[in-house]
């Protein structure tokens, strides 16, 4: 394991086992590499609901000996799966935990989010993510600092927005501030890593749609759903900035590697912020191939 300073929550750590009133929701499909330490990691809370969509490996099995309520659900879309996780009557709790199956909790985590729904009125809370790619902490590139993810919600004043991808919880009230980091660590390797990302890049090329002009994006800007949980920067940089900037590809790899000081991450860290680069060239390929097809209906 990569030298984190964490461990997953196990049995007879704090909180104690089943004690916190919190639903965690785990989304699942073929996981059985990850799905035992996932589980594993969140039997602080009182349930844990696993909603499969068509796993063909031991995923659900192991779900189920470990005790998590497994519901089988055809795939929606990723907003759209935990949108209706939200509202299933199986869930017991009004707070719910969205937690990936390639994710752990720490004992730390786990304790400070028993600790603040004890007192709060908040609606939700967010904390960052702890990325491990290649074995190795992402800690630099801009994306551990930006990682921050709204997963805990309450039910009552959350909805999801519907994205097909990059889905985000909408909040109809405070969001709080976590101080810990779920570790992000999946363990099926590169090979899957690049084809989950090759699947992300359609599902975003999707959601962009054609290329929009500057004063578009600025309406959309200005009439965007006042709930969204993202940073006020990251929304500027990212729907504004960003679709101006020539040569995205390499501009982007210059930002994380250079700028953000991915290079402080080490080989991990040059290939992680390639990949990224390689994701954008992938994006902007298939808007071009759309964009081709749209303008000569019988290319084939």
């Amino acid at each position: 394991m990569p030298r984190l300073g964490l461990r997953p929550w196990r049995r007879g750590d704090s909180p104690p086992t089943g004690s916190v009133p919190v639903t965690v929701v785990v989304l699942t499909r073929d996981e059985e590499v990850n799905v035992a330490r996932c589980l594993d990691s969140v039997g602080w809370a009182e349930q844990a609901v696993v909603i499969d969509s068509g796993s063909s490996d031991k995923t659900v099995p192991i779900a189920r000996s470990l005790g998590a309520d497994v519901v089988d659900q055809p795939w929606l879309g990723f907003s759209a799966q935990r949108e209706l996780a939200l509202r299933l009557p199986e869930v017991r709790n009004d707070w719910i935990y969205f937690v990936d199956a390639d994710e752990w909790v720490s004992p730390q985590l786990a304790s400070e989010i028993a600790t603040r729904l004890d007192a709060t009125d908040c609606a939700a809370f967010a904390h960052r993510l702890r990325l491990v790619f290649l074995n190795t902490w992402i800690r630099h590139c801009g994306w551990y600092s930006g990682s921050w993810v709204v997963r805990l919600v309450d039910r009552r004043y959350a909805k999801y927005d519907g994205s097909p991808v990059g889905e985000r919880a909408s909040v109809d009230g405070p969001v709080g501030r976590l101080v810990n980091d779920i570790v992000d660590e999946d363990r099926k390797g590169l090979a899957s890593w690049l084809h989950k990302h090759v699947r992300y890049a359609e599902l975003e090329q999707r959601k962009r749609g054609l290329p929009v002009p500057l004063r578009e994006r600025i309406r959309r800007f200005r009439c965007r759903d006042r709930t969204e949980t993202r940073p006020l920067a990251r929304v500027i940089l990212k729907d504004l900035v960003f679709p101006a900037v020539p040569g995205r590809p390499l501009a982007l790899f210059l930002y994380m590697y250079v700028v953000r000081l991915g290079l402080l991450d080490g080989r991990a860290g040059l290939r992680f912020c390639f990949f990224h680069a390689w994701f954008q060239v992938t994006v902007d390929g298939l808007q071009a191939e759309t964009l081709l097809l749209s303008s000569h209906p019988h290319t084939r």
